[in-house]
């Protein structure tokens, strides 16, 4: 039994094209949640006197957890729903703090794409921008994926 999709195929990308995901607000809860859950309880994130004490003047949410917000909205979006075979690679650099009641939004456009030597799947490399309410940008990177091909029949 084949799996639904409503993700775009290889053959769908272009370089050059943008796709927007939608936005979601970070909250408090969210930072402890994934404090919790990353295992990191470094006082920046969690330990309101110390934040006050950085430049940032109060504490700020885990670049680690920006990100994976922004993968989630990624795969709200649809865009790569069923048809992402593997997550390739990452880089990533955060440009600026998130806080707790920020709003983030990201944007992806693709930068790259190449068959490969199965004629199931194609390499399509993004380039990742995420910024916030204030439309300042908080974190820029690349994403690599597997991506699944149309049937060759219907290419």
């Amino acid at each position: 039994m084949a799996l639904a999709r409503r993700g775009m195929t290889f053959e769908q990308f272009e370089v050059g094209q943008t796709l927007d995901i939608a936005a979601r607000t970070i909250t408090e809860a969210d930072i402890v949640n994934f404090a919790g859950l990353s295992g990191d309880f470094n006082p920046l994130h969690m330990d309101e006197e110390f934040a006050k004490t950085t430049p940032f003047g109060k504490r700020i949410a885990h670049g680690m957890l920006t990100l994976s917000v922004a993968t989630g909205l990624a795969g709200q979006a649809g865009y790569l729903d069923g048809t992402t075979i593997a997550f390739l690679g990452l880089e990533v650099k955060f440009t600026s703090p998130t806080f707790a009641g920020d709003t983030i939004r990201g944007h992806l456009k693709v930068t790259h794409k190449r068959e490969t030597s199965k004629p199931d799947r194609g390499v399509v490399a993004f380039a990742l921008e995420v910024t916030n309410q204030r439309k300042e940008k908080v974190a820029e990177g690349k994403w690599t994926l597997m991506i699944r091909r149309e049937p060759k029949e219907k290419r």
